[in-house]
C-alpha cells in the first residue's frame, strides 16, 4: 500500500516520540535507589538501542523530506515553464483574455487586455477592477464574476467598452478554473470584439426581409427535406410551411420526374452546382407546375439553397411551337432563329422586308447588317441575353438587300443551353420617321410660352404646360369644356360667329384681343393665332398672355396723365414705391427723395434735398469716378450703367457700406438732363448665395470623405458624381467612365459567391424606379484584376416637387475585411477555449 508523504511525517514524530519517552523513562528509573542493579546493564543495551533507532529515524525523514523538496523544485520549475508557454499563447491571441481569483484579484493577463485597458501585467497583479476602472463598469463585471461562481459553469454575457474610435460591443466568456481538489479557484475570460458582427446582425434582418419578399420561389434544406421556405413557395404550391416541412421533397415531385431529380440531388451532394434544371411538381389542388431551379450546395453543413421559378406557361409555350412554326411563314412580323453568328431560318416575311433569302443569310453574319452607330446596342442586348435576361426588346437599324437602312423593333430570347436567339422584329420606318417629326413638334409644344389648345366638337382635347400655367386648367379641367366656355360674356358672340365661320372654310378678318376666364376666377387678354382642319373639324390655336402688357399701356397712360394733372400724384408714386427712387439732376443735385430711401440710407429728405448726391451715399472711393461718369454723358450722351442693372457697394448715414442693385435711367427735358435711379439693397440675396455656396462646397468635401463609395446618376442613367471612394472600388478615376450597370465592371454573385445575382436588382436600377433599397449584401468579382470584394449597396432615389424621380443616390461599402475579420475570430476563440481548462457541464477540461 502507498503511503502519502504526509503519513510518513506523521508515521515518523510518533516513533521518535515514543522512543524519547521510553529514554526518559530509563534515564527516570535510575534515580530510584531500590532499584535491582543487575537491570543496569539491560537498561544500558535499552538506552542505545533507543538511541540508535531514533538516529536511524531521523536520517531516514531527512531524506524523505529531501525527496520531497526535489520534486517541489521539479514541479515548481515546470509549472513556471508552463506558465510563461501559457502567457507567450495568450499573449499572441487577438482576444482579450484574464485570469482572476475569487476575490476579484487579477493572476494573469494577455496583451490584447493590456492594450485595451492601457494596463500593463505588472501593474494590475494583485488589482482588482475597482482599482482601475470606473465603479459602476467595475461593478458590473464583478456581479458577472460571482454569477460565474454561483453557477459554476460557463457563461456568456455582453458587453460594452468604450475605445478611442466608440463603443465597442464585446462576447464575454467566463469560466470557472478548479483546483486539484475540484474547488473553483480563479475565474477565467476571454472576450471577443462582435462589433461588426452586430452590423452584420441587422444586414442579416434586411436579407431576410427579401427571402420573403422574392416572388421566385426560395428554398433550404437538405437532399431529403424541405428546411425553410419563402412565402412563394406556399402561393405557387398552395400547401401550408407545416406540410411542405413535414414532408419529403420526392412528395411533392411529379412520378414521371422523379428518378431524373434523384440524380440531380445526387450529384449536389458532391458538389456541383444545379442551374436551370427542370421538373413538375403536383401542386395541392392536383395541379401541375413546372420549375427551373438553380441550387447551390455548401457541404459543410449538407445544406441546399434552392430558388425556383414556375415556368409553366414558358413550357406549354414552348408545347406550342409546333403549332407556333405553322404561323411562323404566315406572319406579317420579321421572325428569325440565330446561332453562332448566323440567321440559320428567316420567315418570307423577313425576305420581302430585307430583301435576303434564306441562301443568302446562310454566309451572312447577322451583326454585319447593324447599323455602325447600332452596334454597341446589339452587343449590349447580346450580353443581357447570354445573362439569363428572358425577352430585351430593343430598336435599331438594319441594312436592306439594296443597301439602305429600315428601322426594326426587335422582341430577342435565348436558349442558353442549346445557344439558340429568337428574335421578333416589326419594321417601324415610318413609324421612327414620324416620331421623330412628332417629337420636334412636342418638344415646341411643351417648350412653347404661349398656351397651346386644340379644339374639336366645342371641345378642348389638348393643351400645353403653358396653357395651365397662364390659366391655371389641367386637361381634366377642360374634359368638359369648350373655348367659349372661357370666353368673357361680352365676347362670346363675336368669337362663336369666327369660330363657326372658321369651321365652314370662310375667311375671318384678323384676329381681336379678348379676355379669358381663369380657373381662380380672374380673366386674362390674350391674342390669338388660330388654324383650322375643316376636314376634320378640328381648331389649333395658340394664346398669347397680353394682360401685363396691357396693364402696363394703362398704367403708363394713367401715369402720364396724373403727371401732367397733379404734381402730388407723382410723390405719390414715389412715396409709394417698395425700393428706394432718387432723382438727380446733371449735376448730381437731389430733386427727390422718397420715404424707402430715407429708411434705407438714414437721411431724412430735408438733409439732403438739392445737394449733391455723391457726399450723402456714394463710398469716398467711388466719387471722383462718379464725377467723371456724369462729365462723360454730358459730353458723349453714353453712360456705362445707364438703363441696366449694375450692382455696387452704397454707404448709409452710420458709414456702413453695403451691396446694392443701382439702375439708373437718364431723361432729357428741353436742354437739360434729369436720372431717375431705382435701388435694391441686395445685402440679404448676397448673403443668401454665399451660404448657397459655402453649403455646396461643405457637402461636396463630406461626400469625398465619407467611407463609403457614392455614386450619383441622374434620370438619364447617367453617372453625374461619383466620390473617390467609389472611384477606389471601381478601379476608375474618371466619373464619366463608370457604368450604371455594375455588370459592365463585374461578375456579380450573392453571398454563396455561387449564384449569380440577377442585374435587375441592383439597388441603382431599383432607385431609378422610385424603389428605396438597404445594404443588398453582393459579392462583386473582377475578372481582369482577379479580385473579390464583399458590398452592401444601398440606393435612393431623389424626388422633385412633383413626385418625379430626378436622380438616384448609391453607397456601396466594402465589407470584405470585417467578414474576413469574422471568420478568425471565430477560429480564434474555438482555439483558445480548448487550450485554457475550464468546467463546462460538470467536466473539468485540461
Amino acid at each position: 500500500m502507498k503511503i502519502s508523504f504526509e503519513k510518513k511525517i506523521l508515521l515518523g514524530f510518533i516513533i521518535n516520540l515514543l522512543v524519547v519517552i521510553a529514554s526518559g523513562w530509563v534515564f527516570i528509573s535510575r534515580f530510584n535507589k531500590q532499584r535491582d542493579e543487575a537491570m543496569d546493564s539491560l537498561l544500558n543495551w535499552i538506552e542505545l538501542s533507543l538511541f540508535v533507532l531514533s538516529i536511524v529515524l531521523l536520517t531516514i525523514v531527512y531524506f524523505i523530506i529531501k525527496a520531497q523538496l526535489r520534486a517541489k523544485n521539479i514541479s515548481q520549475n515546470l509549472l513556471l515553464e508552463n506558465k510563461q508557454l501559457l502567457q507567450s499563447i495568450i499573449d499572441n491571441t487577438s482576444n482579450p483574455i484574464f485570469i482572476k481569483k475569487i476575490n476579484g484579484e487579477y493572476v494573469l493577463i494577455n496583451k490584447q487586455f493590456e492594450s485595451l485597458f492601457q494596463i500593463s501585467n505588472e501593474e494590475i497583479i494583485g488589482k482588482t477592477d475597482h482599482d482601475f476602472l470606473p465603479k459602476e463598469v467595475a461593478d458590473g463585471y464583478r456581479n458577472s464574476d460571482l454569477e460565474v461562481a454561483k453557477a459554476l459553469k460557463e457563461l456568456k454575457m455582453e458587453e460594452t467598452i468604450q475605445q478611442p474610435d466608440g463603443p465597442h460591443t464585446y462576447i464575454a466568456v467566463k469560466f470557472p478554473l478548479y483546483d486539484s481538489t475540484g474547488r473553483i479557484y480563479a475565474i477565467g475570460g476571454i472576450s471577443t470584439d462582435i462589433s461588426e458582427r452586430k452590423k452584420l446582425e441587422e444586414s442579416f434582418k434586411v436579407t431576410d426581409k427579401f427571402f420573403n419578399m422574392s416572388s421566385d420561389m426560395m428554398i433550404i434544406g437538405t437532399k431529403e427535406k424541405f428546411g425553410k421556405v419563402n412565402p412563394a413557395v406556399i402561393r405557387i404550391l398552395g400547401y401550408s410551411e407545416a406540410e411542405l416541412l413535414s414532408k419529403p421533397y420526392t412528395f411533392f415531385v411529379h412520378p414521371e420526374d422523379l428518378e431524373i431529380t434523384k440524380r440531380e440531388v445526387g450529384k449536389l451532394q458532391k458538389g456541383a452546382l444545379m442551374i436551370q434544371f427542370k421538373n413538375r411538381f403536383v401542386c395541392k389542388d392536383g395541379s401541375i407546375k413546372w420549375l427551373v431551379w438553380s441550387i447551390s450546395p455548401e457541404l459543410s453543413t449538407g445544406l441546399l439553397y434552392a430558388v425556383a421559378r414556375d415556368v409553366t406557361a414558358q413550357k406549354e409555350t414552348e408545347d406550342s411551337l409546333v403549332i407556333a412554326d405553322k404561323f411562323f411563314n404566315m406572319s406579317n412580323n420579321l421572325l428569325v432563329v440565330a446561332k453562332g453568328e448566323y440567321f440559320i431560318k428567316i420567315n418570307p416575311a423577313f425576305t420581302k422586308t430585307l430583301g435576303y433569302t434564306q441562301e443568302d443569310m446562310n454566309t451572312i453574319k447577322f451583326m454585319e447588317l447593324t447599323h455602325p452607330d447600332d452596334k454597341n446596342i446589339a452587343d449590349e442586348v447580346l450580353a443581357k441575353l447570354l445573362r439569363g435576361d428572358a425577352i430585351v426588346n430593343f430598336e435599331d437599324r438594319v441594312r436592306c438587300k439594296d443597301g439602305t437602312y429600315k428601322w426594326l423593333d426587335w422582341h430577342s430570347t435565348i436558349d442558353v443551353q442549346q445557344g439558340v436567339l429568337y428574335s421578333v422584329a416589326r419594321d417601324i420606318t415610318e413609324k421612327v420617321k414620324n416620331e421623330q417629326s412628332l417629337k420636334i413638334v412636342n418638344n415646341f409644344f411643351e417648350m412653347s410660352f404661349d398656351a397651346f389648345f386644340v379644339e374639336k366638337e366645342k371641345k378642348i382635347i389638348k393643351i400645353n404646360p403653358a396653357f395651365t400655367k397662364i390659366l391655371g386648367y389641367n386637361q381634366n379641367d377642360l374634359e368638359k369644356m369648350s373655348l367659349l366656355d372661357l370666353m368673357h360674356p361680352d365676347y362670346i358672340k363675336i368669337v362663336s360667329e369666327r369660330r363657326a365661320k372658321r369651321l365652314k372654310g370662310e375667311e375671318v378678318e384678323a384676329d381681336v384681343m379678348f379676355p379669358i376666364l381663369c380657373k381662380d376666377g380672374s380673366y386674362k387678354w390674350t391674342e390669338s393665332v388660330v388654324s383650322t382642319d375643316v376636314k376634320e373639324g378640328m381648331i389649333y390655336a395658340v394664346l398669347r398672355d397680353i394682360t401685363q402688357k396691357r396693364l402696363d399701356e394703362e398704367l403708363l397712360n394713367n401715369y402720364t396723365q396724373k403727371l401732367k394733372d397733379n404734381e402730388q400724384q407723382i410723390q405719390t408714386i414715389f412715396d409709394g414705391a417698395p425700393d428706394p427712387v432718387i432723382v438727380i439732376d446733371s449735376e448730381s443735385n437731389v430733386l427727390r427723395w422718397n420715404p424707402k430711401a430715407e429708411s434705407v440710407f438714414g437721411w431724412k429728405i430735408a438733409e439732403i434735398i438739392g445737394k449733391p448726391l455723391f457726399e450723402f451715399i456714394v463710398p469716398t472711393r467711388y466719387r471722383e469716378l462718379h464725377k467723371t461718369g456724369m462729365e462723360h454723358f454730358l459730353i458723349s450722351g453714353i453712360g456705362p450703367i445707364l438703363n441696366k442693372p449694375y450692382e455696387i457697394e452704397a454707404v448709409n448715414k452710420e458709414g456702413t457700406e453695403f451691396p446694392v442693385s443701382l439702375s439708373v435711367s437718364p431723361v432729357k427735358m428741353g436742354e437739360k438732363y434729369f436720372f431717375i435711379g431705382f435701388v435694391r439693397d441686395i445685402t440679404e440675396s448676397k448673403q443668401a448665395i454665399n451660404e448657397l455656396y459655402e453649403n455646396e462646397e461643405t457637402l461636396r468635401l463630406i461626400i469625398e470623405n465619407i467611407g463609403e463609395g457614392v455614386v450619383v446618376a441622374n434620370a438619364d442613367k447617367e453617372i453625374v458624381m461619383a466620390n473617390y471612394m467609389a472611384n477606389e472600388i471601381f478601379g476608375i478615376e474618371e466619373d464619366s467612365k463608370i457604368s450604371l450597370n455594375l455588370s459592365d465592371h463585374f461578375e456579380l454573385y450573392f453571398p454563396d459567391e455561387k449564384t449569380v445575382f440577377p442585374s435587375q436588382n441592383l439597388p441603382m436600377e431599383r432607385a431609378l424606379g422610385g424603389e428605396e433599397t438597404n445594404d443588398v449584401d453582393i459579392v462583386l468579382w473582377n475578372p481582369v484584376a482577379q479580385e473579390k470584394k464583399r458590398v452592401l449597396i444601398s440606393g435612393r432615389p431623389l424626388i422633385d416637387q412633383n413626385d418625379k424621380v430626378i436622380a438616384a443616390v448609391v453607397t456601396i461599402k466594402d465589407i470584405s475585411k470585417y467578414k474576413k475579420m469574422e471568420e478568425e475570430l471565430k477560429e480564434t476563440e474555438l482555439k483558445y477555449r480548448q487550450l485554457i481548462g475550464f468546467r463546462k457541464g460538470g467536466d473539468t477540461v485540461i
